[in-house]
């Protein structure tokens, strides 16, 4: 067998005679180091956990070893945006650069594609899509799309972003999918992507369909996904949190009054007059609202911990008369879709929903405490406008990833992990505790770090002066400060805070300094005022407009955002990222820590954070190029004794001990601007 490093390094310095304009490959290092450690990993039927900084350019260097190993492989990544991103513009750029052709297909789960059966029962006179004017124009929009559509992807749809009313009326679930007797099979977005992903030599997927995958095949026996010999997980410090998200049960109020909904247009659609559905519909929708609307104790908002019977906060009484009408709505919902199911393919599949919902209710709801299980969690979550959900979840993603990964000889599929940050350690520790790997025989761990020179590109900033973070005078006094910062630089600023409830505080406090002229004039963005992409968007805008804009957000945007060049130059981070210790799943795992004689902010509490923050930190700095300020608005990294480490895990940049410093050096971050640079003299 030709020796795959021995091609990897060829090709690599093939690149250097190239156009550097073509991107990933210009020559680097670190990406040759990453790419041979794959390669071996490859040859060696072993496993790779990888931390690529930022500028490594780690996508290539992974594709390269795949493509030149000839295998077939899984490649998964954190959102459909990278998937998108993955696809049409890294695999055929490797592809051509190594004048290698690959099949590579774009898988994404059920409900991101089109179902047009249920596009046309939606647009059927007497539904109620058909009597909402709102609905019923969007639905003559997405079916002109429809006419010209070649994938099905409703993404590519601009009008319908995630919360849209069309979306469950237009896309299918696997329990109201009716399958081969749908009358328009044939034509079935769904299977024609599957269909592609099974005759592809290459797959791209993200990490939510490839737990969703794990779970049909455990539960139905029925896989989605093709074998292949390498899987790659992009983005992998993603991986615990959506491997704990999709492995865990629950019920949910969005998914009751989607089966409301179901109900009542399948029943009367395939079984008019056989039982009331639009009572039936009507009483699940009510006892949903009733569970949403119990009174809960102040501090009991997002989620309540549920180790006994009744959840915190919450009333014994009012809880037990809710989930008992819940429970006997389900219940007649079962017996009116069993006593019909015969009639139709989909009355037949909506009984199968309706089955599966009540077991996991059964499991969840009734009944006494918890059982102790310190391998998995309960907890109700609330949301706004009566929302509400019932978890169980396991503590992490250990479990299943110890079985998928063999380890005691060779494997016939390599599993390659990657991300830009995985851990403070050589072995990844953070990592690879949370998916069970931390003593796997044959799974190697490298760190390369990042070619970019943060010492000269980046400063840091740590107010001394700032009130505490638990203080409520913490964020009007930082909004002061970064509304002054932000003045210099004409906005091109973006703020990241711990909680959405910061950003509202930080976006007000903000607008009141611009309103008041406290501060040179500027627009301010903040989440929820416009999708992220659109944010985005608009962000970049402003870099080149007057006035410029800062950007308020939390979140995913501590993550997966990419401003290079003179869009960002100011990255303020308001307080430093601890889980919630009153969260149940962080109180869950602390109290696994105590268990095993271990410290849980130590082990458990300090590392995420430190990771957060790493993740966090990584939005300033995006070429080689690029020159900005990293402002950290919490004190504690100055006056607490874990201080030192979390500042360790940031790259190393030079430090500003005081305002006079930061105020230099944001005038040098306005006159070495490219824009500045290269304005010609008046």
């Amino acid at each position: 067998m030709i020796d795959l490093a021995q091609g990897v390094a060829a090709a690599f310095a093939a690149q250097e005679s190239l156009p550097v304009d073509r991107p990933g490959l210009r020559p680097r290092p670190g990406q040759l180091q990453m790419a041979l450690a794959v390669a071996q990993a490859l040859q060696a039927g072993e496993h790779l956990a990888v931390e690529a900084g930022t500028g490594v350019g780690k996508t290539f260097a992974y594709l390269v070893p795949v493509l030149l190993s000839g295998q077939r492989a899984l490649l998964s990544t954190a959102t459909q945006a990278l998937q998108d991103q993955l696809f049409t513009r890294d695999i055929p750029a490797v592809s051509r650069a190594l004048g290698l052709p690959v099949r590579a297909a774009l898988l994404k789960g059920r409900s991101s594609y089109l179902c047009l059966h249920r596009l046309e029962l939606a647009r059927t006179v007497g539904s109620s899509a058909h009597r909402d004017p709102a609905l019923a124009a969007g639905l003559e929009q997405v079916q002109r799309w429809a006419r010209v559509t070649r994938s099905g992807d409703v993404g590519d749809l601009a009008m319908l972003d995630e919360r849209s009313p069309l979306r469950p009326l237009i896309t299918s679930t696997r329990h109201n999918c009716v399958g081969p007797s749908c009358p328009q099979a044939a034509l079935c977005h769904v299977d024609l992507a599957r269909r592609q992903a099974r005759e592809a030599d290459w797959v791209v997927i993200n990490h939510h369909l490839f737990f969703a995958d794990q779970v049909i095949r455990e539960a139905e026996a029925v896989d989605w996904l093709p074998e292949t010999g390498v899987v790659v997980l992009d983005e992998a410090h993603q991986l615990n949190d959506t491997g704990v998200q999709l492995l865990s049960r629950s019920v949910d109020s969005d998914n009751l009054r989607d089966l409301a909904r179901e109900l009542g247009l399948q029943g009367n659609a395939r079984a008019r007059g056989l039982r009331p559905w639009a009572h039936l519909a009507l009483s699940l929708e009510q006892a949903c609202r009733a569970v949403g609307s119990l009174a809960r104790e102040p501090g009991t908002q997002g989620r309540s911990r549920w180790t006994e019977a009744t959840p915190e906060g919450l009333d014994p009484a009012a809880w037990l008369l809710a989930v008992s009408g819940l429970d006997l709505a389900l219940t007649a919902t079962m017996e009116a879709v069993s006593a019909t199911a015969q009639s139709a393919a989909e009355l037949a599949r909506l009984l199968d929903r309706v089955k599966a919902l009540q077991v996991t209710w059964r499991r969840l709801a009734p009944g006494g405490p918890s059982p102790r299980d310190a391998t998995s969690v309960r907890w109700m979550e609330w949301g706004a406008d009566r929302s509400w959900r019932m978890v169980r979840a396991p503590l992490d993603s250990a479990d299943r990833f110890s079985r998928l990964v063999p380890g005691d000889m060779p494997s016939a599929r390599s599993w390659i992990f990657a991300s830009a940050t995985l851990g403070n350690d050589d072995a990844l520790s953070w990592f690879t505790r949370g998916l069970g790997l931390v003593d796997h025989p044959r799974v190697r761990t490298l760190r390369v770090v990042s070619p970019f020179d943060h010492g000269d590109q980046a400063s840091l900033f740590v107010p001394h002066d700032l009130p505490e973070p638990s203080d409520a005078a913490h964020t009007p006094e930082l909004a002061l400060r970064v509304a002054q910062w932000a003045g210099r630089l004409g906005g091109r600023t973006l703020v990241l805070t711990t909680t959405l409830r910061a950003v509202a505080r930080m976006t007000d406090a903000l607008n009141e300094q611009v309103r008041q002229g406290r501060c040179a004039p500027m627009t301010v963005l903040a989440q929820g005022q416009l999708s992220r992409a659109a944010l985005l968007v608009r962000f970049r805008a402003a870099g080149s407009l007057t006035p410029g804009a800062v950007l308020v957000a939390s979140a995913s945007f501590w993550e997966g955002v990419d401003l290079a060049g003179d869009a960002l130059q100011l990255l303020v981070i308001d307080k430093l990222p601890f889980p919630s210790p009153d969260d149940p799943l962080t109180a869950a795992r602390a109290e696994r820590l105590v268990a095993q004689g271990l410290n849980p902010f130590n082990e458990g509490s300090l590392p995420e954070a430190a990771m957060a923050l790493k993740q966090g930190a990584g939005r300033l700095i995006r070429t080689e190029t690029d020159r900005g300020v990293l402002v950290i608005g919490d004190r504690r990294l100055l006056t607490k004794s874990y201080g030192n480490l979390l500042f360790d895990s940031l790259p190393p940049m030079r430090r500003l001990v005081d305002e006079a410093d930061m105020s230099a050096a944001l005038d040098s971050l306005v006159l070495t601007r490219s824009s500045t640079m290269d304005r010609s003299p008046s």
